[in-house]
């Protein structure tokens, strides 16, 4: 069922930690991320980062909190990881699987990086477990295409870079 109003996607806020603890503390959400749910320990630290990432930037990259009206459905993520490469990432709580978020949010985040000259000249990739065929699919689908697949810190995974 695809929504007709449009997502909303704001910046992590310090107050946020809680929502990025939901999605984290979930094993659904990250089993095809790290395996294993975040302890709370590592879930606060690793939201510093996040909110550190958010605040040294002012482009469009950045981590988003994503609400469907009042209704959180999860994250997305748009990361300088090297000079001239962007991660993009997505979660979501499982509730709202199979409704069309994903492909919303990843055709959001598409667009940020198209209407900005700094972010359409950086080679835009993803990292998925090569288990997860959804992600696979839907990242297939926006022209991404594999370019690696192996084990990386000691989990399967395959990189996926995007040709528009």
């Amino acid at each position: 069922m695809l929504h007709t109003k449009p997502l909303t996607f704001d910046f992590y806020q310090e107050n946020d930690q809680q929502l990025y603890s939901i999605l984290t503390q979930d094993i659904r959400v990250m089993r095809y991320i790290t395996e294993k749910a975040e302890p709370e320990n590592e879930a606060i630290e690793n939201f510093k980062k996040i909110l550190a990432y958010n605040a040294s930037h002012n482009d469009q990259t950045g981590y988003y909190k994503i609400f469907d009206q009042d209704i959180y459905i999860g994250f997305g993520k748009l990361s300088w990881d090297e000079e001239s490469k962007i991660e993009i990432g997505y979660m979501i709580l499982p509730e709202h699987w199979g409704k069309g978020y994903a492909t919303k949010i990843i055709a959001h985040l598409l667009n940020l990086v198209r209407q900005s000259e700094q972010l359409s000249q950086a080679t835009l990739y993803a990292i998925i477990d090569p288990k997860n065929g959804a992600s696979k699919h839907l990242l297939e689908k926006n022209h991404f295409v594999s370019v690696w697949q192996g084990i990386e810190d000691g989990l399967p995974s395959e990189h996926l870079v995007w040709q528009p």
